[in-house]
C-alpha cells in the first residue's frame, strides 16, 4: 500500500513543472519578507556601529557647566572602587559650539564653519580611539575630514578658532559683560586631517551625519581662556568591548569627590579688626562661602541652606544700586552703591547707632552712617533706590525705582589708613560690624579696581556722577554696603532665575575650615547637585541605535504590493495546478478518499513546495536587501541623510523570513483550496474546477452597494474641497478616490459574477466587435480570479498615482512667513528689531528695512527631526518670546504694524492644539505665554512629525513627555500644540518664561527666523539675500549661519517624499510582478478552453482571430484594472493639485503605468503563443 509520504513525494515529482512555478512565487514572497528584515537589521546594526565607533573606547562622560581641576581625574583614577570597573580617566576641554575660520579652496575665499566640536586634548585622548594623528602642540590644530572639506583647507594651512570665553556670571545678568565673550586662537597650523572615523567623528549626540571636529592643544586653550590646569570634561573608559552596567555607573558616581573649588565655590576667612594693646581684636570674624557665579543657583542654595543652618549660617544677598537718594532732599543722590539683603540672627545681629536692635520690615531700609550723613537723612524719611533689573533683555538693562522708609542708621568706622592695593584698611579704633566689604561678591571690572574711576562695568555707567566723596569712600571702605534691606525685600527687588543669595556667613566658632569644607562637599555629593553627573554614553548609544523608524516594518509596508503580487501569483499558480488535477482529485474522492483528506494531501504538497521555494527565497532575500541598501545609499539617500549603511545579516532574520514566507504562502494555498471543497465529485471527474455564477439578485445588491460607495466618494470629495490645504485635504481627496475605487471594483465583480446574458456585453465594457464581447464574456468565466487580477492592478495603480498627492513642497506656512532661518554657535544679545541696535551692528541698516528678526533661546540637545535616525532622548529646546506670540496675534498692535510694513498675514500651519480660549484658538502660540511653575508639566509645541516619529508621542495633544538632562534634572512637558510640516521640526518649543526658569544658565539667543516675507511672497529674493549676507558678516565672530527656510524645509520634507518615491518604485515592481499573474490567468484560461478553442477553429475561426481574442482577454483585465485605478487616483490627485498647486510628477507616473501596460502586453503574448500551439485534433476527440 502506498504510504502518505510516498504519495506526496510521487505527486510532487509528477507535477514538478507546476510545483516549480509555485515555488518561484513562494521564493519571491519570501525574498521580500526576508529582505525587509535584513534591511531593518542593517539599519539598526549600522546605527549601533556608528554610535559606538564615534565614542572610541569611551564608556561614560562627565561634562560640567563649569571648569574644575585637572587633578580630579587623577584622584578618580586612583580610587579602588573605580579601578574595579574602569581602566582610565582622560581630562579634556569640550566646546560643542566652536567656530573655525579658514582660507582655502580654488578661489582662496575665507570660509567659516559654526557648530564645530572643538576638543582641547593631549596625547591621552587619541589613545581612546583607532585613529592616531600627531598630538597638536602650541599653534597647531588637527581637523577631521568633513570640517577640512567645508573650509577647503589642507595640511599646512592656517585657521582661526573662536571659543566662548570662560565666565561664571550668567550672560543675561545685568552685571555680566555682553561683549568680548569669545576668545580667538589665531594662526593655528593644520598638521593633520583625520578621517571621520572613530574619534575622528567624536560626538556627544547620536546622529548619522558626520560631525565637524577640531582638535587643539589642551594647554593652549587653558592659557587662552585663563583657566590653567582646569577642564570641563572627563572621559571614562573600561577598555572593554561591552560597557559596564548600571551598578558600575553608581560606583563611578560614588567614587567622584569634587572639592568646593570644583563646584565653583570658595571659602575665606572674613576678618576686620583693630589692634588694641598689641593684640588684634576681630570685630568681623566669620567664614564666607561664595560662588564664582556671583550667586548660588537654586539647587545649590537649598543644599547650603540646609547644611549651614545648624552652624548658624546666614544667607546674604548683595546688589548694586545705581542711586540712593532722599526723596524731597536737597542733596544729590549717592551713585553706584552696594546694598545688602539679610535677616538678622543671634550670630549676626543688626544694631542702630545707639546700640538698639534694628528691625527691617518689607518696605524698610537701613543706611550706614556715612550714607545718612551725605544725604542728610533721618529715621522715618522716604528713601529712593534705583537699580537695574537683574536680568537683561537682548543685553539691555532696565532700571527700576523703589521707595523705602529709613528705619535706622548703622554705625561705620573710618579707618586711619585706607586700602592700599591688596592691603586692607587699618583702624586705630574699633570698627563696627558694618565695616564689612566681604558682604559683596567679586565682580570683574568693579570690585577688583583701586578706584571708581577705573571701573569697567558691564552696565551703563556715567563716570561724571562720581564725586570726590565717592572715590574717598571707595578708598576707605571698598565694597562695604551703604544700605541694608530684608531678604524678602531683596527677593522682591533683585531676585532672578540665576539665584538670589550671593554668600553665606558662618561664625568661625561654629566649625573649623576643614570641618566646614567637608560638611558642604558631603552634602553636595549626597544631594547629587547638578553639574557632576556621569552619562553612560555607550549604553545610551546602544539604546539610541534602535532608531526612530523600524526599517524592517517600513520596507515590509513599502514592499506591500510586491508581497501581494507574489502571494496572488502563488494563489493563481497553485490554483492552476489544482484545476489541472481536478480529475485526479475527483478520482481519489470517487474511490473513497474524503474531501478533507484530499484537501490535506494537496495542502501537504503545497506546504512542501512552499518550504522548498522559501529556501530559494532566502538567497533572493539577501540579494533584495542588498539592492534596497544600495538604494538607500544612492537613490533614496534623502531618507537617511547620509550613505552610512552596511549590509548586516543575522540568523534570526533569515529564520524569521523563512517561517513568514512559508506560513503566508501556506495560508494562501489553504484559502484557495476552500473553493474546491464546494465542487461536486462529478464536476471534478469531468476536469471542471471553476466557479459557478451567482444569482442575479446578488449582483443587484452589489450594484447598490457600489452606487452607495460612489455617492460617498462624491460627498467626501466635496468635503475635502472645503478643507484647508495640506495633508488633511490630501487625505480627504485620496479617501474619496478610494471609495470610488472600491465602488467600481465591486460593480466590476458584480458584472463578472452575474450569470451571462445577452446584455452583459454592453453594460460595462462597450463592445466594438464580436471579439471584444467574447473577450469580456470569457473574462467572466472565473469572476473571482479575474476580479483578483483587476483589483491588484487597480489598487496598485491607484496607490502609486494617489500617493503623489502626499508629496510635500516648502510653503510660507511651514516657516510662519519667514524666508530666512539662522543659527549661531555663540549667543547673540543684540535686539535686531531695535533701530539703534541695527545702526550699531550693521554696516547697512537699511537691509533690515521692512524685515523682522525673531530670536529664540536655545538649550542644546539632540536633533529630533526625521533626518536623525537615532532615538532622541534629549531633544533641543527653544524658548519662544512673547514678541513672536504677539506677531501671530491678529488683534495685536504689533501685527497691524507688521501689515503696514507689507508683511503677509501668514502663520504657521497647525495640526492641533490644546487651546481653551478664543484667543488661543486664533493664535495657539498664546498657550506658551504662561509658565505653570515648578512641579507642573510645561506646555510645549512640536512639529507633528517630531511628536509621532521621533519622540513616539502617538496620543498627541495632552500627552506627557520627560527629559532627563546630563546634570540629573528631570523636566516634565506636555504636548500643547502640533505644527504641520514646519521648519521648526526637531525642536521642543516652550514659552520664554518657562525656558528661563528651567534653564537659567542659558544666556542670549542662538536661533532666528528673519527676513522680509513680503518680498519673499512676491518672489523677490534680492532683499533677503542681502539681509542674509549682512547678518552673517555682522555676527561672524558668533558663527551665525543663515539659510533660506525653503531649503531647510525641502531637506526635512525630502524624507517623506523619498519614502513616497520608494513606495511608488517598489509598488511598480509589484505591478510588474502582477502582470505575470495576469499571464498565468490567461494560460489557465487557454488550458480550460482548449476544447472550446478547437471547436471555434473547426467552425471557421482562424488562428490569428483566436490569438487576437486571447490577447484582448488579457488586455481587458489589464486595461480595466489600470483604468479603474488611474481614474480613481485622478479623482484624488487632480482636485488636490489644482487647489494647492502641488507639483504632481505626471510624466513619471505616466511612464510607470505605460511600463506596466507594455509588460502586460508582452506577458499576454505568452497566452497567444499557447493558443497557437494548442493541439486541436486531440482536443476535438475529447468532445
Amino acid at each position: 500500500m502506498l504510504s502518505w509520504s510516498k504519495l506526496i513525494l510521487r505527486s510532487l515529482a509528477f507535477h514538478v513543472r507546476i510545483h516549480g512555478a509555485v515555488a518561484l512565487g513562494v521564493a519571491a514572497a519570501t525574498a521580500v519578507l526576508t529582505g525587509a528584515l535584513i534591511v531593518g537589521d542593517s539599519v539598526r546594526g549600522s546605527l549601533r556601529d556608528l554610535a559606538l565607533d564615534q565614542l572610541g573606547q569611551v564608556d561614560e562622560i562627565l561634562m560640567a557647566e563649569r571648569f574644575f581641576r585637572v587633578s580630579l581625574a587623577d584622584e578618580l583614577a586612583a580610587d579602588e572602587t573605580f579601578q574595579k570597573h574602569y581602566r582610565s580617566v582622560t581630562p579634556v576641554l569640550l566646546f560643542p559650539q566652536g567656530v573655525v575660520q579658514g582660507q582655502g579652496g580654488d578661489d582662496g575665499a575665507s570660509r567659516r564653519a559654526g557648530q564645530v566640536l572643538v576638543v582641547g586634548c593631549d596625547e591621552r585622548f587619541f589613545q581612546l580611539g583607532d585613529v592616531a594623528p600627531p598630538t597638536p602642540g602650541y599653534d597647531q590644530i588637527v581637523l577631521n575630514q568633513p570640517l577640512a572639506d567645508d573650509l577647503g583647507v589642507k595640511v599646512g594651512d592656517r585657521v582661526i578658532v573662536r571659543l566662548p570665553k570662560a565666565t561664571d556670571i550668567p550672560a543675561d545678568s545685568a552685571l555680566a559683560h555682553k561683549t568680548g565673550r569669545s576668545r580667538s586662537l589665531a594662526g593655528l597650523e593644520v598638521i593633520a586631517i583625520v578621517p571621520a572615523q572613530s574619534l575622528g567623528r567624536f560626538s556627544l549626540r547620536p546622529n548619522q551625519t558626520e560631525p565637524r571636529n577640531a582638535y587643539v592643544s589642551l594647554e593652549q586653550i587653558q592659557e587662552a581662556l585663563e583657566e590653567p590646569e582646569r577642564v570641563n570634561t572627563l572621559l571614562v573608559s573600561s577598555g572593554q568591548a561591552t560597557p559596564p552596567g548600571p551598578e558600575a555607573s553608581e560606583a563611578l558616581a560614588g567614587a567622584l569627590r569634587p572639592t568646593l573649588e570644583d563646584y565653583g565655590l570658595s571659602m575665606e576667612a572674613a576678618r576686620v579688626g583693630w589692634k588694641q594693646d598689641n593684640e588684634t581684636q576681630w570685630i568681623v570674624d566669620y567664614w564666607s562661602i561664595f560662588s564664582s557665579r556671583m550667586v548660588f543657583d537654586e539647587a545649590m542654595d537649598q543644599v547650603l541652606a540646609e547644611t549651614l543652618k545648624p552652624l548658624q549660617g546666614q544667607a546674604v544677598s548683595t546688589y548694586m544700586a545705581n542711586t540712593i537718594e532722599l526723596i524731597g532732599g536737597n542733596e544729590e543722590g549717592i551713585p553706584y552703591s552696594t546694598i545688602t539683603g539679610l535677616d538678622p540672627s543671634a550670630a549676626f545681629p543688626l544694631r542702630n547707632l545707639d546700640g538698639t536692635p534694628a528691625t527691617l520690615d518689607d518696605d524698610d531700609i537701613l543706611l550706614n552712617q556715612w550714607a545718612a550723613e551725605q544725604l542728610k537723612a533721618n529715621v522715618g524719611d522716604p528713601i529712593s533706590i534705583k537699580l537695574f533689573a537683574p536680568e537683561t533683555t537682548h543685553g539691555e538693562p532696565t532700571e527700576h525705582e523703589y521707595t523705602l522708609t529709613l528705619r535706622g542708621i548703622v554705625p561705620l568706622t573710618e579707618p586711619s589708613d585706607p586700602y592700599d592695593g591688596d592691603m586692607p584698611a587699618v583702624y586705630n579704633k574699633a570698627p563696627s560690624l558694618y565695616n564689612d566689604p566681604f558682604l559683596t561678591p567679586t565682580v570683574e571690572g568693579i570690585t577688583d579696581e583701586d578706584s571708581i574711576a577705573n571701573w569697567d562695568p558691564p552696565f551703563p555707567y556715567d563716570s561724571r556722577r562720581i564725586k570726590p566723596r565717592d572715590d574717598e569712600y571707595w578708598e576707605n571702605h571698598r565694597t562695604t554696603p551703604k544700605a541694608f534691606v530684608s531678604m524678602r525685600t531683596a527677593k522682591r527687588f533683585w531676585d532672578s532665575r540665576f539665584g538670589l543669595t550671593t554668600s553665606y556667613r558662618v561664625p568661625r566658632g561654629s566649625a573649623t575650615e576643614d570641618e566646614l569644607r567637608e560638611a558642604i562637599t558631603t552634602a553636595l555629593h549626597q544631594h547629587n547637585t547638578p553639574g557632576f553627573a556621569f552619562l553612560p554614553v555607550r549604553r545610551q548609544a546602544n539604546e539610541a541605535s534602535r532608531g526612530t523608524t523600524p526599517f524592517d516594518g517600513l520596507f515590509l509596508a513599502l514592499s506591500f504590493f510586491i508581497i501581494a503580487a507574489a502571494l496572488i501569483l502563488v494563489s493563481l499558480l497553485f490554483q492552476l495546478g489544482v484545476e489541472q488535477r481536478a480529475a485526479e482529485a475527483g478520482t481519489l474522492m470517487a474511490v473513497g478518499m474524503s474531501k478533507p483528506r484530499v484537501a490535506r494531501l494537496l495542502t501537504a504538497e503545497g506546504a512542501a513546495v512552499a518550504a522548498i521555494g522559501a529556501v530559494l527565497g532566502i538567497g533572493l532575500g539577501i540579494a533584495y536587501a542588498a539592492v534596497m541598501i544600495t538604494g538607500l545609499r544612492e537613490w533614496w539617500v534623502d531618507a537617511i541623510a547620509t550613505p552610512f549603511l552596511s549590509m548586516q545579516i543575522t540568523s534570526k532574520s533569515l529564520a524569521l523570513g523563512y517561517v513568514l514566507g512559508v506560513a503566508t504562502c501556506v495560508v494562501t494555498i489553504v484559502l484557495r483550496l476552500r473553493a474546491m471543497r464546494r465542487l461536486s465529485i462529478r464536476r471534478l471527474l469531468t476536469g471542471e474546477a471553476t466557479e459557478e455564477h451567482g444569482p442575479r439578485g446578488a449582483s443587484r445588491l452589489f450594484d447598490l452597494i457600489g452606487l452607495a460607495l460612489l455617492a460617498g466618494a462624491v460627498a467626501l470629495g466635496l468635503t475635502a474641497a472645503k478643507l484647508p490645504g495640506g495633508e488633511a485635504q490630501a487625505g480627504g481627496f485620496v479617501g474619496s478616490g478610494a471609495l470610488l475605487l472600491s465602488g467600481v471594483l465591486l460593480m466590476v465583480w458584480s458584472r463578472l459574477r452575474g450569470r451571462p446574458t445577452a446584455t452583459h456585453k454592453g453594460r460595462l465594457l462597450p463592445a466594438v466587435s464580436s471579439l471584444n464581447a467574447l473577450a469580456w464574456r470569457n473574462a467572466s468565466r472565473n469572476p473571482t480570479r479575474s476580479t483578483l487580477v483587476i483589483g491588484l492592478m487597480a489598487v496598485a495603480s491607484f496607490l502609486i498615482v494617489a500617493m503623489s498627492a502626499f508629496r510635500l513642497s516648502p510653503t510660507l506656512e511651514g516657516a510662519g512667513g519667514y524666508p530666512l532661518i539662522g543659527e549661531s554657535s555663540l549667543p547673540i544679545f543684540v535686539d535686531l528689531n531695535d533701530p539703534q541696535a541695527r545702526q550699531d551692528v550693521l554696516a547697512d541698516p537699511d537691509v533690515l528695512s521692512g524685515a523682522t528678526v525673531l530670536s529664540f533661546r536655545v538649550k542644546p540637545g539632540d536633533d529630533a527631526s526625521c533626518r536623525n535616525l537615532y532615538q532622541s532622548t534629549r531633544p533641543r529646546v527653544l524658548g519662544v518670546t512673547s514678541r513672536m506670540t504677539e506677531l501671530y496675534d491678529p488683534g495685536s498692535q504689533n501685527s497691524r504694524g507688521a501689515e503696514r510694513q507689507g508683511w503677509p498675514k501668514v502663520s504657521f500651519a497647525w495640526a492641533g492644539s490644546a487651546a481653551t480660549t478664543f484667543e488661543q484658538n486664533v493664535n495657539p502660540w498664546r498657550i506658551l505665554l504662561d509658565d505653570p511653575g515648578p512641579g507642573k508639566p510645561v506646555p510645549m509645541v512640536l512639529d507633528k512629525n517630531t511628536a509621532m516619529y521621533s519622540l513616539h508621542l502617538m496620543k498627541g495633544i495632552g500627552q506627557n513627555f520627560s527629559i532627563t538632562y546630563a546634570d540629573g534634572r528631570k523636566v516634565d512637558f506636555v504636548v500643547a500644540g502640533l505644527l504641520a510640516n514646519s521648519v521648526l521640526q526637531g525642536n521642543v518649543l516652550i514659552g520664554e518664561r518657562a525656558f528661563e526658569r528651567l534653564f537659567p544658565e542659558v544666556g542670549g539667543y542662538r536661533f532666528f527666523l528673519a527676513g522680509n516675507p513680503a518680498a519673499a511672497a512676491r518672489g523677490d529674493a534680492a532683499p533677503n539675500e542681502k539681509l542674509s549676507a549682512a547678518l552673517e558678516e555682522a555676527f561672524s565672530d558668533e558663527g551665525l549661519d543663515m539659510r533660506t527656510t525653503s531649503s531647510v524645509l525641502r531637506d526635512l520634507l525630502s524624507v517623506q517624499n523619498t519614502y513616497l518615491s520608494t513606495f511608488q518604485s517598489l509598488g511598480l515592481l509589484g505591478l510588474l510582478l502582477g502582470t505575470f499573474g495576469l499571464a498565468t490567468v490567461q494560460l489557465r484560461s487557454v488550458f480550460e478552453r482548449r476544447k472550446e478553442l478547437a471547436l471555434m477553429r473547426a467552425a471557421g475561426f482562424t488562428r490569428s482571430q483566436l490569438a487576437s481574442m486571447v490577447l484582448r482577454e488579457n488586455l481587458v483585465l489589464l486595461i480595466t484594472g489600470l483604468a479603474v485605478g488611474a481614474v480613481a487616483a485622478l479623482v484624488a490627485v487632480l482636485p488636490y493639485g489644482i487647489t494647492t498647486g502641488t507639483d504632481i510628477p505626471w510624466t513619471q507616473l505616466a511612464l510607470m503605468l505605460l511600463s506596466v501596460l507594455v509588460t502586460g502586453f508582452a506577458t499576454g503574448l505568452l497566452a497567444v503563443r499557447a493558443t497557437l500551439k494548442a493541439p486541436l485534433v486531440a482536443a476535438l476527440r475529447g468532445e
